[in-house]
């Protein structure tokens, strides 16, 4: 009878995959194989009899592993087995698939089962080429996105000042993901620089700045691409992680015997989602499996910090005890700091702060990225009241958002300068321009609906500038150290009140500015030694 279909023919792995199968499956019988590995993770010093094993080929030594997890079955060891096989972190589904396999197996079916359950697996496996280093002894910081991208605002303007300040004073190993999503890899030079010596990168120039692959990095790479294996560790957060890594990094949490400490920095796509594009939403709500899964988080303000708590108080249903959320607010680093020296040449590219740098009239600026939850459109409408009563001043708006947004707030300032309305958009705008907008401003106005933590009414004071804000939440908690007045932000009269009361009441504005000057703006070092304090140090008391 003629076949219908040609018979399958497995693909033979090269000699290069079946070496670096080898060189990981050997790592990891250093670790849980080794006289010390148990009671001491970190000595991986491999026994004679280990030595021997792996000498023995990838084979064996696979079989050997094996039967030792099914024997001892603990996850954190069938995880780390799983590593080596796939070269990638294995998702949960995966896990509990090779647990049950063993389960049942007999010891000489050990093997078999794992791999049956691998096989059984969606996941591709992109790195299967890598090296592998086991890290028990550093805590390991997830810090893909700055290492890979030159974009520099807000959480990476974070990441990049606080693990500049850490490196070289505490012990930790800066990591990213490799292709596919797989695993942590080693960091190129490159891509180190851009984390932790973000100026001197900046410095280098462009065609210093292509982004090489892994497998060719600048600067002296490892001979070849390694992934870097938490285990019984602390793996850190700083970022918030992309879609891709949330079950990965979820099933490391819960089976690697490493704790994640992470950074919290608001819950707004689940608070404020009537606010937000629904795919965020549904986004965030998968990122917070990694979230219930951690072990400690920073909140960037009290704000943000009763809303991880809040989630934390729920996922208590489903049995899960969920991290503890400490609080470490963030540093303010006056944007008057990026002005250039006196007497120094402007920028070119940094071109005027605004088109009416000359206009007589106060300057009212608002500040952050334009969506709804930033109540733009509510000013718009107080400066519109204010405006036909008479009153003089120019409106000048910094920030991008997103397109549909973005249209609808054009549309309008185009009406309001129609109406011969000192109104301006600036999108794209640079730290100088940003800076002399802020010095040059009379006061700003931030009344959003949401923030984790407020960074524009902030930056704001320690520029010397009040700023009229919304009368709950972080926004609240900055404005109680003084030079803000507060308002209801879902009240367009309480807006037009305060913006009204600051144009028309110069001594009012000149008290809140004294206010403003008077605070003394929390330090980036500050905040990188608290940060390792909340989330590290009472990790190290309970390993």
């Amino acid at each position: 009878m003629t076949e219908l279909f040609s018979p399958v023919v497995p693909e033979r792995a090269s000699e290069a995959l079946r070496e670096a199968l080898g060189r990981r499956l050997g790592v990891v019988a250093e670790v849980l194989l080794g006289d010390s590995a148990r009671a001491a993770p970190g000595a991986h010093k491999a026994s004679d009899a280990t030595a021997a094993l792996i000498a023995r080929g990838s084979g064996v030594v696979a079989d050997v592993l094996a039967r030792r997890v099914r024997q001892n079955r603990c996850e954190d060891e069938l995880w780390l087995l799983l590593v080596a096989l796939t070269a990638s972190f294995p998702h949960t589904d995966l896990v509990l698939r090779a647990r049950r396999a063993l389960g049942v197996a007999s010891p000489e079916f050990a093997l078999a089962a794992v791999l049956e359950a691998v096989y059984q697996s969606p996941e591709r496996l992109e790195s299967l080429g890598y090296d592998l280093t086991v890290e028990s002894v550093s805590a390991v910081a997830d810090v893909d996105f700055c290492a890979r991208y030159d974009h520099n605002t807000g959480i990476q303007r974070v990441v990049r000042e606080t693990m500049s300040r850490w490196n070289g004073v505490h012990d930790v190993r800066f990591a990213c993901w490799s292709e596919g999503d797989d695993a942590f890899r080693e960091l190129t030079p490159l891509e180190r620089r851009r984390v932790v010596d973000w100026n001197a990168y900046r410095a280098e120039g462009p065609s210093a700045r292509r982004s090489p692959s892994p497998d060719a990095p600048t600067g002296t790479p490892p001979a070849r691409p390694t992934l870097v294996v938490p285990w019984h560790t602390t793996v850190i957060l700083p970022e918030v992680a992309h879609a891709g890594l949330w079950a990965p990094l979820a099933s490391l949490a819960r089976f690697s015997g490493s704790r994640v400490a992470m950074i919290g920095y608001d819950t707004i796509p689940i608070g404020s989602a009537d606010a937000i594009m629904p795919i965020e939403s549904e986004k965030f709500a998968k990122y917070l499996t990694v979230v219930k899964n951690a072990t400690r988080i920073a909140a960037i303000s009290a704000s943000a910090a009763d809303e991880f708590r809040g989630f934390v108080g729920a996922v208590s249903a489903q049995g899960v005890t969920g991290p503890h959320v400490g609080c470490v607010t963030l540093a303010v680093e006056s944007p008057g700091q990026r002005l250039p020296a006196p007497g120094a040449a402007r920028d070119p590219a940094a071109g005027s702060a605004g088109a009416d740098d000359a206009h007589p009239a106060p300057l009212v600026l608002i500040v952050g990225n334009q969506e709804p939850r930033k109540n733009l459109l509510a000013v718009l409408f107080a400066a519109e009241t204010l405006w036909r009563e008479g009153v003089s001043f120019r409106l000048r708006m910094i920030g991008g958002g997103r397109p549909d947004y973005t249209r609808i707030i054009d549309r309008e300032c185009r009406r309001l300068r129609r109406a011969g309305f000192a109104v301006e958009v600036l999108r794209g705008a640079g730290d100088e321009v940003l800076a002399r907008s802020y010095r040059d401003a009379y006061f700003t106005v931030f009344p959003s609906t949401h923030e984790g933590f407020g960074l524009p009414v902030a930056e704001s004071l320690a520029m010397g500038v009040p700023s009229i804000t919304s009368d709950f939440g972080s926004t609240q908690q900055i404005a109680d150290g003084g030079g803000c007045l507060t308002v209801d932000p879902r009240d367009d009269q309480s807006i037009i009140r305060g913006m009204r009361r600051l144009l028309g009441d110069p001594a009012e504005r000149e008290r809140l500015a004294a206010e403003a000057r008077a605070r003394v703006p929390r330090s980036w070092d500050d905040y990188a030694s608290d940060l390792w304090n909340e989330l590290l140090e009472p990790l190290k008391e309970t390993s």
